[in-house]
């Protein structure tokens, strides 16, 4: 049976009764799905608004191993992403793009995050060049896979806008990316289509009340309007930044949300040629990201502490697109900086008494809320094999494993521009059920293209049957930040 929404929804009717409820749609909820469909485990999950729509598809795309995090003495968060990363790239095929990254050092600049003693001009190259060192130990890796020192020379004509002034030298240094929207959608894929699961978007969990016999399940689907009853054995919420349905709310885990928002720039300004530079310093004392995605250029992220917005449609406001402007021409000549989008993801972190939200651990957590219930959160995009495998394990015996995954090809290919053959393929394959999940998170064309895309709008509607296709869409596009003039 194809993965379509419709399809999804039918089999919802004719069976009310799991072992297992996945609450969340994201990367962890997905891979859980995956991991649980493997063992055979008869699971529902349930997302209240379209897959990965939250952080899973507003990171800044990197499967990195936190090279940020070696100062904070986080040195087994560094190296549990560094040994998974291993994995993911024998799992996820080309959906595990690996990526050369370039810190410059300059002169009176330092890198953020270390110490103020190693700050000075004759500590840094030495201190980072020693933290490299330690990142290639944790990642066991190779001698072709190690960091590389790079002269001043090597740097400028690596990077010809780079600022020449006070520039020493630079390192390179071995990551990788993904498209984290697509890799959500496949996973989804793989456990309906190859393993028979149920996964449902726009399907909101009510409320929970258990029984001697269970969890008895109130959920309603939002574009049908329709009410559902299940009953379930086990439950995992994988919400991230939403606390628990009903009588739970009062048991979910404190957390704290962290605003970070990204610009897209069209195409490569900045002559990156396919390489990304982490920034060493920003004004905040922060590492900044500039990265080659999908042929076209991300700039990011901000680290706003005590995020406060719409945690269902964040965006980047004025603030933060001036504070990503500032710090790309702190190290790059470059007069003009036209964006033609822009996007913001909201961490949930560990509620923490931090005054800088940058200092909050990046880990996970899982917080048994009960005997068959449990709730994760935090963590690294990296790390959501391994976070979905735990929560697993403490509901169940089995031993699970996430499977080398089919239909990536197929999903690499959905571009980002209008294609009927597409939309349709995103309607019966990927669970497009509105306009905009395929404008944004299956093709990413609201992304790329000026106005979100807004010119293809009439076109792409008549390939759904969702009602107010036309003004919904333009209304969501708004929230996003995607329709505005180009600065």
């Amino acid at each position: 049976m194809n993965f379509s929404r419709e399809n999804q929804v039918n089999k919802l009717n004719q069976n009310n009764n799991f072992e297992l409820l996945i609450i969340g749609g994201g990367i962890v909820g997905a891979a859980a799905l995956e991991m649980a469909s493997n063992q055979n485990i008869n699971t529902l999950l349930a997302e209240k608004n379209d897959f990965s729509s939250g952080a899973s598809s507003r990171s800044t795309k990197l499967l990195h191993g936190g090279i940020r995090y070696l100062p904070q003495m986080q040195f087994g968060l560094v190296r549990e992403s560094l040994q998974e990363q291993k994995v993911l790239k024998n799992l996820l095929g080309d959906l595990y793009k690996p990526l050369d990254l370039v810190t410059p050092i300059y002169k009176d600049d330092g890198f953020a995050d270390l110490p103020k003693l190693f700050q000075l001009n004759n500590f840094v190259s030495a201190v980072f060049k020693f933290g490299l060192s330690l990142y290639d130990f944790l990642g066991s890796r190779r001698k072709s896979e190690k960091h590389q020192s790079i002269t001043k020379e090597e740097t400028i004509s690596m990077f010809p806008y780079i600022k020449k002034e006070k520039l020493k030298k630079s390192f390179l240094f071995r990551d990788a990316q993904t498209d984290d929207a697509k890799l959500v959608l496949t996973l989804l894929r793989n456990a309906v289509e190859v393993n028979q699961s149920t996964a449902i978007n726009y399907l909101e969990v009510l409320n929970i009340n258990k029984d001697d016999k269970g969890y008895n399940v109130e959920l309603k689907d939002t574009i049908n309007e329709e009410e559902y009853k299940i009953t379930c054995n086990n439950i995992i919420a994988a919400t991230g930044t939403h606390s628990l349905p009903g009588q739970y709310l009062s048991k979910s885990t404190k957390l704290t949300f962290s605003g970070g928002a990204h610009l897209v720039l069209k195409g490569d300004p900045l002559r990156l040629n396919n390489k990304g530079v982490l920034l060493p310093r920003t004004e905040d004392n922060r590492v900044m990201f500039v990265l080659p995605w999908l042929d076209n250029t991300i700039v990011g992220t901000t680290d706003t502490k005590d995020f406060s917005g719409n945690l269902d449609i964040p965006f980047a406001n004025e603030d933060d697109i001036e504070y990503l402007i500032r710090n790309v021409k702190k190290y790059f000549d470059i007069e003009n900086i036209d964006y033609i989008s822009s996007w913001s993801g909201v961490r949930a972190l560990i509620g923490s008494s931090e005054t800088s939200s940058k200092n909050i651990s990046r880990g996970h957590f899982i917080n048994n809320i009960e005997k068959n219930f449990v709730q994760v959160a935090g963590g690294k995009l990296t790390g959501f094999r391994i976070i979905a495998k735990e929560a697993l394990r403490s509901l169940f015996n089995n031993e699970f494993e996430l499977s080398e995954l089919d239909f990536v090809e197929e999903i690499i290919n959905i571009d980002n521009q209008l294609n009927n053959e597409n939309i349709q393929k995103c309607i019966e394959n990927y669970s497009a059920a509105k306009p905009v999940d395929y404008m944004i998170r299956r093709s990413h064309l609201g992304w790329f293209n000026k106005d979100g895309g807004k010119d293809s709008i009439d076109e792409i509607v008549k390939k759904f049957k969702y009602k107010n296709g036309k003004e919904e869409t333009l209304k969501e596009l708004k929230a996003e930040g995607l329709i505005r003039t180009i600065n």
